[in-house]
């Protein structure tokens, strides 16, 4: 179920899109057209790694979600990234 999972993030006032499945693929790239400037690679470079870098934390924060809500309050200990 995780692995089906996506979760997006943007950089740029959403001029830079990105979403990540479960796997932390990257499985989809949405750039504004004035974002896209052969002058300034370097910004378009920092806005993409900005974005994927946040489509990354929230997809963590979606399946900790998840994974708490599947495990039920159950204890393990040794589970990383578990609330617990």
């Amino acid at each position: 179920e995780v692995a089906a999972m996506t979760a997006d993030g943007q950089a740029g006032g959403g001029m830079v899109t990105v979403t990540v499945n479960g796997n932390f693929d990257l499985v989809r790239l949405k750039l504004d057209k004035a974002v896209v400037d052969p002058s300034d690679i370097g910004m378009l470079e920092d806005l993409v790694t900005a974005a994927v870098n946040a489509a990354n934390t929230r997809m963590r924060e979606v399946t900790k979600a998840h994974m708490s809500k599947v495990m039920g309050g159950m204890n393990i200990p040794g589970m990383p990234g578990m609330p617990f």
